[in-house]
């Protein structure tokens, strides 16, 4: 509660100088920061919207460049913020992580003004960006590595208010099936929430490129959010998804913890995305590098694949999959 309460002080967002109308700026320098387009209305809430939080994800920064290039609301309540890539060093590089210090921007959070060049840019997302949003959406996919059964998730909180306006966010994204699981540290989600922030993500199917049911996905569902808590005028119904999970398994959206390759090798006889799989039925296998037999690696648990590696080349301890018990 302190911290919502400092979001409120004297303190100003960077953009509550700015006039109505379409606005561009640059946060931090060009060694590290980052590009944000702002659009400005009458006097109401903020909301944040930021992809490439990794280097390798292309749907979010797809989408939000379109908003950039072409939305212009007519009639606009409160301030929309958008971060079309947060990570550029990842990005430019095409990697998960950024290349300078091969950190993960999703793991570094509240960031550190003194510290690698990742840490600054979670330190200024954090304390010129994220503190002063009343909603945030974070934008992500499988990256070029994974595929996944695409969902909208966000983080359980004891914070009711908060919890529900997170589900209502989530029902704006209704084509998408809906995921609720504990926080983890170091994530953009995990220093929303120490702000009070309601805070949603997305997952969309990467595999490095980017499907066009996604970017429909992406502009039908933030319009519908921009419409349901008020930025623009309009109404939308909404109602909770087909499949819904609500879990207090800290580890269960730990996606990079599930399913270890045993060995480096070839990823081969991949489970296909959106199958149904049981306890100890074969998710896929891995072919060791030194020859031998292929090494099964069963399903920890029953339920539908919701994330699978796609790259056939895997090392040692990297996720080749996650199964979720759907309902």
């Amino acid at each position: 509660m302190q911290e919502k309460s400092q979001r409120n002080s004297s303190n100003r967002p960077f953009w509550h100088a700015l006039k109505r109308g379409f606005h561009r700026r640059r946060i931090g320098n060009r060694g590290t920061g980052f590009e944000c387009f702002i659009w400005r209305g009458k006097p109401g809430p903020a909301l944040v919207l930021n992809a490439a939080t990794h280097g390798d994800e292309y749907e979010g920064p797809t989408f939000l460049h379109e908003l950039v290039r072409d939305w212009r609301p007519k009639a606009l309540t409160g301030t929309v913020v958008a971060i079309p890539v947060l990570n550029e060093d990842a990005f430019l590089a095409g990697r998960r992580c950024a290349e300078s210090d091969g950190k993960n921007l999703a793991r570094v959070f509240p960031g550190n003004a003194s510290g690698t060049r990742t840490e600054r840019i979670a330190h200024l997302f954090r304390t010129r960006v994220l503190r002063f949003a009343d909603y945030y959406a974070d934008f992500h996919s499988a990256g070029a590595a994974y595929e996944i059964l695409p969902w909208v998730g966000y983080m359980m909180t004891d914070d009711a208010d908060v919890l529900e306006g997170q589900r209502k966010m989530a029902r704006c994204f209704d084509r998408y099936w809906c995921w609720g699981a504990p926080g983890l540290p170091g994530r953009t989600l995990s220093a929303a929430a120490e702000l009070g922030v309601p805070a949603i993500y997305t997952e969309s199917r990467g595999c490095g490129a980017v499907a066009q049911e996604d970017l429909e996905v992406l502009r039908r569902s933030t319009m519908r959010l921009l419409k349901a808590f008020g930025f623009v005028p309009g109404r939308v119904r909404l109602t909770a998804q087909e499949a819904t999970r609500e879990s207090g398994d800290k580890h269960e959206a730990h996606l990079q913890w599930q399913h270890p390759a045993p060995c480096d090798g070839l990823v081969v006889d991949v489970a296909p995305i959106g199958t149904k799989r049981k306890k100890g039925q074969p998710l896929c296998g891995v072919q060791p590098l030194t020859g031998g037999k292929t090494i099964r690696v069963n399903a920890m648990r029953s339920g539908t694949v919701v994330f699978i590696r796609r790259q056939r080349s895997i090392r040692k301890g990297e996720s080749l999959g996650t199964v979720v018990p759907l309902p």
